[in-house]
């Protein structure tokens, strides 16, 4: 019993934070970072150390999901990615492809996916760079996401 409480307090946790409110939005950095992996995935434990090291280079705050609810040795906190979660970032929640990643505007809520599987370190900051510099997406991510 104990168990369906934590599993409940956690989802609960992670829906808060991917809907994070706009006055706490307005206090962080615009942009944040959202990872889904699963902890038997040797391509998401290679990545996890770049994605990490792109987000204190850029100040950016990662969201952690779990496929599997299982830590990783960069990530040992993360959050169940809850079926409602997968739905928001996967068209098929069924047949998702790890590790992934989005760039989220924390005010709005719209995301752009950034990679999907093993990049190099390089193309993760070299497509971070691309989106953050096209204007017309900012624009579009600036917009309050319909409720």
């Amino acid at each position: 019993m104990k168990y369906l409480t934590l599993k409940r307090c956690l989802t609960l946790i992670a829906l808060a934070l991917v809907t994070l409110s706009p006055a706490y939005a307005a206090m962080q950095e615009p942009y944040a970072m959202v990872f889904f992996y699963r902890s038997d995935c040797p391509y998401c434990h290679s990545f996890a150390p770049k994605l990490k090291a792109l987000a204190e280079q850029k100040q950016f705050h990662i969201y952690v999901f779990s496929l599997d609810n299982q830590p990783i040795p960069d990530f040992p906190v993360p959050i169940p990615a809850t079926p409602q979660i997968s739905q928001m970032f996967f068209d098929n929640p069924r047949n998702i492809t790890v590790p992934a990643t989005f760039l989220i505007n924390v005010s709005s809520r719209k995301f752009v996916k950034v990679s999907i599987g093993d990049v190099t370190y390089r193309e993760l900051e070299q497509s971070v760079n691309r989106l953050l510099s096209n204007q017309h997406l900012r624009e579009a991510m600036q917009s309050p996401a319909p409720d």
